[in-house]
């Protein structure tokens, strides 16, 4: 008997939380054990859950025994799962060897189904979208639903998820010295903060795995005054610097202060240059962050035309 696609298979049987979903691991389970048993690749038309049944079936089985094992909660179906004796043939050892190892990754799925239950529930009580990532940060386990609600406002979600699996595979990196690391992205449906944090063996799921907090920031314009203080602006310069902020026009700002466009955009000018800012975008990024995320101080000579000025 040729070990190694038996190896294989097993392998996969055993870790169902590394494959995204119960049905991407049905599916490649299926796929692995067909091999391990000298088989060609199944038509993927195929329900897994019923071939497998037929693969690793044993005299003795319930009809639909592997469906009423996934269906269950209590692992009451999963008892009778392991057979009793063997005859010592090649094929009921293989067949053996694949219903311990299916065991092991229906423990694995009642173990996660018991957390979504318990602290699962407890993160949907909060505003902070969490993702529970399985070691390795590769592949993500359970979310909750505030998270699921950021993804689906968030026009750019492809990307919030590209940054949110970003930091899982950076976190999980952190054997030796596992620490918390932030990072804040902007996109187009706002400013994230996501943090990702390592977790020992039992604290989240009954192996290691990465924790990743996202959430959706709301900063909010300073005053007037605490542009005067904070930014040393003086005159008209901290209420066109709001209003450039808020996205307006000059022609907009110059009808809201009663000023000519000219005067508007001398201001503007004024205000950028001594920030050090290029753009209207980067102003309001700027004021809402304090001053702490400036832009490199653009040259003096550089043409104002390039500094979004109109």
């Amino acid at each position: 008997m040729d070990l190694a696609p038996l190896v294989r298979a097993v392998e996969v049987l055993m870790s169902p939380l590394e494959w995204g979903s119960r049905d991407a691991w049905l599916t490649e389970s299926l796929r692995r054990v067909r091999a391990a048993c000298g088989m060609p690749r199944p038509d993927p038309k195929v329900e897994p859950v019923a071939e497998l049944e037929t693969l690793l079936g044993l005299p003795g089985d319930r009809p639909g025994w592997l469906r009423a094992a996934l269906a269950s909660s209590d692992g009451d179906h999963r008892s009778g799962l392991l057979p009793a004796g063997s005859d010592g043939s090649d094929t009921l050892m293989r067949v053996v060897s694949l219903r311990c190892a299916l065991l092991a990754g229906l423990e694995a799925l009642q173990r996660l189904d018991r957390w979504r239950n318990t602290l699962g529930q407890a993160f949907d009580d909060v505003d902070t979208g969490m993702a529970v990532f399985g070691d390795g940060g590769l592949v993500e386990v359970a979310c909750n639903a505030r998270l699921v609600e950021l993804l689906e406002e968030e026009p750019a979600r492809e990307r919030l998820r590209e940054l949110i699996a970003h930091q899982a595979r950076r976190a999980a990196v952190w054997a030796e010295h596992p620490r918390d690391e932030g990072r804040e992205e902007e996109l187009r449906g706002g400013f994230y903060r996501l943090i990702a944090s390592r977790m020992s063996a039992g604290t989240l799921l009954s192996e290691p795995a990465v924790l990743v907090l996202v959430d959706r920031l709301r900063p909010s314009l300073p005053t007037t005054q605490e542009l005067r203080v904070t930014f040393g602006l003086r005159g008209r310069e901290p209420q066109v610097a709001l209003l450039a902020a808020k996205g307006l026009s000059n022609a907009a700002i110059a009808e809201r202060l009663r000023l000519s466009a000219h005067t508007v955009r001398h201001y503007l000018e004024r205000v950028l240059d001594r920030l050090g800012l290029h753009t209207r975008k980067a102003l309001a990024l700027h004021l809402m962050a304090g001053g702490d995320r400036p832009e490199p101080p653009a040259r003096r000579d550089q043409d104002a035309a390039r500094l979004d000025l109109g």
